[in-house]
C-alpha cells in the first residue's frame, strides 16, 4: 500500500512539474515576442482572463511588460507579467492615406467632375 501511495504522489508530482515547465516556457516565449517589438510601437496585450490593453510599448524586462494605455484622460502605464500574458500583437496604423487610397480618392473625384460637367452639357440642348 505504501509503494502504490508513493507512486502516486510522484506521478502527481511529475504532472504538476509539467505544468509549471509549460508555463514557465509559455512566458519566455512571450519575452521574446515583446522583445522583438520596438519599443514606442502600438501594441495589443491580452491577459489569460480576457482583459485586454491597447497602448504604447513602454518596458520589456525579464519578467513583465509596460504599456501605456490609449485613453483621453492620463492614466498610468499597466505592467503585465508575463505569466498572464495570452497574446501580444502590433497594432496596424491602417487608418492613414497611402498612395493607393489617394490615387482612389482622386479618380473618384475626377469622374464626378466629369460626369456632372457632361450631365450640364446635355441640359442645354
Amino acid at each position: 500500500m505504501r509503494i502504490i501511495a508513493i507512486g502516486v504522489i510522484f506521478s502527481l508530482l511529475a504532472l504538476n512539474a509539467n505544468e509549471a515547465f509549460a508555463q514557465q516556457d509559455e512566458s519566455t516565449a512571450w519575452r521574446q515576442v515583446a522583445e522583438a517589438i520596438p519599443l514606442g510601437t502600438k501594441v495589443k496585450v491580452q491577459t489569460l482572463e480576457n482583459k485586454r490593453v491597447s497602448g504604447v510599448l513602454m518596458r520589456v524586462d525579464g519578467t513583465s511588460v509596460m504599456v501605456k494605455r490609449n485613453s483621453r484622460r492620463p492614466e498610468p502605464a499597466v505592467s503585465i507579467p508575463f505569466d498572464e500574458v495570452a497574446k501580444i500583437e502590433r497594432e496596424n496604423g491602417g487608418g492613414g492615406v497611402n498612395v493607393a487610397k489617394a490615387i482612389g480618392i482622386g479618380l473618384a473625384a475626377g469622374g464626378g467632375v466629369i460626369l456632372s460637367l457632361f450631365l450640364i452639357a446635355l441640359q442645354f440642348d
